[in-house]
C-alpha cells in the first residue's frame, strides 16, 4: 500500500497527503470489515463500502482543517449508529483503525487534532446510541406518562403498565416539580447515585448537580421550564453520587405538560458513561506518555513547555537537560532487551526523584533519550552541579537478577528565560547540544553553543535531504588521477562523490561521506556508487583505457556485512574487467574499531582478488600491527599528518624525521604508501624523498566529470600494468 500512514502529517505539510496511493479504498475496505466482524449489518458489502467511503472523506477532509474536527467526527460516529455498527468492539476498533493511520512522527498539532477527532467521534457514537435508546425509553415513558395522568383522569387500569417499566428500565428516570423537587424516582437512578430511594424523595434534582456543573443546569432546567428555544436537553455532565464523587452521566431532560399544554413536570433521564468516558481519558492518556516508563512523550513534553514559556513571568529561567544514555547496546547485546528495558524503567523513576522538590517535568523522547524541563528556583542547581548529580544517581548499580548494572548519561543543556524561550529552538538546540556531548565521549555534558549552531543546523538539514537527493539523481562522480609520484606517470584512477545542493556550496567526497554516516543513505550511498564507477571503467576499458580505479568508503560502509555480496555483484556486471582493477580504501580507525566485521570483508575480497588499502594512516603501534595482520599492501596518510610536514623541508626537524622512519617502516614491510593534497612539485619533490610511492592532489590534476577525464587519460597514456599490483597500494 506505500506509506503504512498516508494520513500522516507533519508540521510542514497537511495531514492527510493526495490519495496517490489509493490508501482510502484501502482503509474503507478494512473499515468494513471490521464492522462486519462486530456488527450484524443488514447492508449489502458494495452498499456498505460505499457510505464507510463517504465516512473516510470526511475524516480526511477534517484532519487538513481542524475547524471541521468536531462536527465530523460527531457525524461518523452518527453514521456508525445509523448504519448499526453497535455491536461490541465496533467503537473501539473503529478508534483504533484511525490511530494506526494516523500515529507517527506526527507534530504536535496533528497529535491534538487526532485526540480531539477520535473523541468527537466516540462522542457522536455515544450521543447517537443514547439517543436511539434513551428515544425509545422517553416515547416509552412519555406514552405511559400520559396514560398515568389519563388513568388519574378516567381512573383508566394503565398505570400498572407505566409502573412495569418505570421501575424495570435500566435507564434512570426521575419526574420532578418545576421547582426540582423529586416527584417519583425509578430504582435504576437510585442505583446509579448510590442513594436509596426514599433519600432521593427528599432531595431537589439540584442537589445531585456537580458543584462544577450546577449554574449550567440549573439556567437549562429554567430555561425548559419558561419555554425557551430549547425544546429539550442531551447531553454529557457530571452529577453527585452519593459518596460525594463524581459521576459522568448523559442526560436527557424534557418537559411534560397536562391536559392544557400547560409545563407541569420535569422527566429527567439520566445513564452512567464513566466507562466511556475512562476509555476516552485512556486514549488520550497513551497518546501523550510513554508506555514503557509512563513518563511524558515528546509530544506532551512539548505541549508543557508550551504551556510554561506562556504561563511563567518572562524573567524566569528554564533549563532543558537532554539525556542520552551511554553505550547501553551493550546491555541490550549482552544481557537482553528485557533486561534493557528494566534498566530504561529504573532510571525513569530515579530522575523523577532527583526532581522532587522541584518545579520539573521527566520525559522519554524514545529509546535510551530522556528529557528533563526545570523551572530554576533559587535552590535549584547550578548546572555543572545538577549534571554531575544525573551521573552520580545514574552510576548506583540496578540489580537486576544477580547483575549490578551501572549507567550513564552524556547531557545537552539549554538554559533560557522564558521572555527568550521558543520550543521548537529549545529543543532542538538541546539536541544539537547532546550530540556534541556524545562526540567528546561518555559521561559528559555540553552547553548549546549558538556560535556554531548555524553550521550544525545546515548539516542537520543536508543530511536529511540526502536520500531524496540520491533518489532525484543529485549525486554524481569526479574523476581525479592517482600518480607515480617520482615520474608522475597514472597507476590508477580515484573516484569520489560530488553533490551540490541547492543553494549550497558543492560538497566534496569526505564531506558527503560524513553526512551520509548520519543520514541513514551511507550503504545506499556506497552502493550507487560503486555500480557507477564499475560501469565507467568498463566504459573506459573498451576505449582502449585500462585503468584501476580507487574508492575511499566509510566506517559504515567497510564494516557492513552486505559489503562483499555487493562486490561480487558489481564484479559479475562487468565480466570484461579484472577483479584487481578495484581498489576499496577503508578507514583504518575502523579496522581497529571493528576488527571482525572489517577484518573478515578485507580476508574474502583479498581472496576474490579485489585490492584493499587503508586510509587515514596514522602510524599507531596497533595500525602498524595490522599491516603485519591482513592482506592490505598500501596505506594513504592521515590528513593531519600530511598537513604537519607540508612546508617544512628541514630534515632534523622532529615531525620530517617521525614521517621519514614511518615511511621506512611501511616500505621495509612491503606497504605502498600514498599521499594526498601534493600541490606543486616542490611537496612532489620533498615527499619522495621522503619514500612515498603514490601522489594525489592538484599537483597531478583536479577532480573531473567522466567526460572530462577520458581526455586525461588520453594525455597520461596507458596506466602502469593496472592488473599486476603497480597500482597504488
Amino acid at each position: 500500500m506505500g506509506d503504512p500512514n498516508p494520513v500522516r502529517g507533519t508540521a510542514a505539510e497537511p495531514a492527510v497527503r493526495p490519495d496517490s496511493t489509493g490508501w482510502r479504498r484501502t482503509f474503507t475496505l478494512r473499515w468494513a470489515k471490521r464492522l462486519v466482524d462486530t456488527s450484524d449489518i443488514a447492508l449489502p458489502p458494495d452498499e456498505l463500502q460505499r457510505q464507510l467511503s463517504e465516512l473516510v472523506d470526511v475524516l480526511a477532509e477534517a484532519l487538513q482543517d481542524p475547524g471541521k474536527v468536531e462536527a465530523a467526527g460527531h457525524a461518523v460516529g452518527e453514521r456508525l449508529v445509523d448504519l448499526h455498527a453497535t455491536g461490541e468492539g465496533a467503537l473501539p476498533r473503529t478508534l483504533e483503525l484511525i490511530r494506526d493511520y494516523v500515529v507517527g512522527e506526527s507534530s504536535v498539532g496533528a497529535v491534538g487534532h487526532l485526540m480531539h477527532l477520535l473523541t468527537a467521534i466516540t462522542a457522536g457514537f455515544a450521543t447517537a446510541e443514547r439517543e436511539r435508546s434513551v428515544a425509545r425509553e422517553e416515547f416509552t415513558t412519555r406514552a405511559l406518562l400520559h396514560s398515568k395522568l389519563r388513568a388519574d383522569r378516567e381512573r383508566d387500569a394503565s398505570d400498572e403498565r407505566f409502573r412495569e417499566v418505570f421501575t424495570s428500565t435500566p435507564v434512570g428516570v426521575a419526574i420532578c416539580s418545576l421547582d426540582g423537587r423529586f416527584v417519583e424516582v425509578n430504582p435504576a437512578l437510585a442505583e446509579t447515585l448510590g442513594h436509596r430511594e426514599s433519600d432521593l424523595l427528599s432531595m431537589t434534582i439540584h442537589d445531585l448537580f456537580h458543584p462544577e456543573e450546577a449554574a449550567y443546569l440549573t439556567a437549562a432546567y429554567a430555561e425548559l421550564a419558561e419555554g425557551g428555544p430549547a425544546q429539550r436537553l442531551r447531553e454529557r455532565r457530571r452529577l453527585l453520587r452519593a459518596d460525594g464523587e463524581q459521576a459522568w452521566t448523559y442526560l436527557a431532560v424534557s418537559l411534560l405538560r397536562d391536559a392544557e399544554d400547560e409545563p407541569k413536570h420535569f422527566v429527567t433521564m439520566v445513564e452512567d458513561i464513566s466507562e466511556l468516558h475512562l476509555l476516552q481519558e485512556r486514549f488520550q492518556y497513551q497518546a501523550l506518555h510513554d508506555a514503557m516508563t509512563g513518563l511524558a512523550n515528546r509530544q506532551f513534553f512539548r505541549t508543557r513547555l508550551e504551556a510554561a514559556l506562556g504561563n511563567l513571568a518572562p524573567d524566569d529561567v528554564l533549563t532543558l537537560y537532554h539525556l542520552g544514555l551511554d553505550g547501553f547496546e551493550l546491555i541490550n547485546d549482552g544481557l537482553g532487551y528485557e533486561v534493557g528495558d528494566s534498566i530504561i524503567r529504573a532510571v525513569a523513576r530515579r530522575l523523577e526523584q532527583l526532581v522532587e522538590g522541584e518545579q520539573a517535568l521527566v520525559a522519554r523522547f524514545g529509546g535510551t533519550e530522556f528529557a528533563i524541563l526545570v523551572a530554576e528556583s533559587p535552590r535549584t542547581a547550578q548546572i555543572p552541579e545538577f549534571a554531575a548529580l544525573i551521573n552520580e544517581e545514574l552510576s548506583e548499580p540496578i540489580y537486576i537478577g544477580e547483575h549490578g548494572i551501572a549507567t550513564s548519561a552524556s547531557i545537552g543543556v539549554v538554559r533560557r528565560s522564558v521572555a527568550d524561550g521558543d520550543p521548537t529552538s529549545m529543543i532542538w538546540e538541546a539536541d544539537v547540544a547532546l550530540r556534541r556531548a556524545e562526540i567528546a565521549g561518555k559521561r559528559q555534558w555540553a552547553l548549546f553553543d549558538p556560535d556554531v549552531a548555524p553550521d550544525e543546523r545546515t548539516e542537520a538539514k543536508l543530511a536529511a535531504i540526502m536520500p531524496g537527493a540520491l533518489e532525484l539523481g543529485g549525486f554524481d562522480v569526479r574523476y581525479r588521477p592517482v600518480a607515480d609520484i617520482g615520474s608522475g606517470a597514472l597507476v590508477s584512477v580515484e573516484a569520489q562523490l560530488a553533490w551540490q545542493p541547492d543553494g549550497h556550496e558543492p560538497l566534496e567526497h569526505a564531506e558527503i561521506l560524513r553526512l551520509a554516516e548520519g543520514s541513514g543513505v551511507t550503504l545506499e550511498l556506497r552502493d550507487w556508487m560503486l555500480r557507477c564507477v564499475w560501469e565507467q571503467l568498463a566504459e573506459w576499458s573498451r576505449a582502449g583505457h585500462d585503468t584501476c580505479v580507487l574508492i575511499e568508503l566509510s566506517t559504515n560502509q567497510s564494516r557492513d556485512p552486505d559489503l562483499v555480496a555487493l562486490v561480487r555483484g558489481v564484479l559479475g556486471a562487468g565480466d570484461e574487467l579484472d577483479a584487481s582493477w578495484l581498489h576499496l580504501c577503508m578507514p583504518t580507525d575502523a579496522v581497529m574499531n571493528s576488527p571482525e566485521e572489517i577484518r573478515e570483508n578485507i580476508r574474502v575480497l583479498r581472496s576474490m582478488g579485489v585490492r584493499t588499502m587503508l586510509h587515514s594512516f596514522r602510524g599507531a603501534p596497533q595500525e602498524l600491527r595490522v599491516l603485519r595482520e591482513l592482506p592490505v599492501r598500501g596505506v594513504r596518510l592521515a590528513v593531519e599528518l600530511v598537513e604537519l610536514v607540508n612546508g617544512r623541508c628541514a630534515d632534523d626537524e622532529p615531525e620530517v624525521r617521525a614521517v621519514r622512519q614511518l615511511v621506512g617502516l611501511l616500505r621495509d614491510s612491503d606497504v605502498r604508501v600514498c599521499v594526498g593534497d601534493v600541490h606543486d612539485e616542490e611537496q612532489a619533490r620533498w615527499w619522495q624523498q621522503l619514500g612515498c610511492d603514490f601522489a594525489v592532489g592538484p599537483r597531478y590534476g583536479e577532480a573531473l566529470t567522466a567526460g572530462e577525464f577520458a581526455a586525461v587519460l588520453e594525455t597520461f597514456g596507458p596506466p602502469q600494468a593496472p592488473h599486476t599490483g603497480s597500482d597504488g597500494e
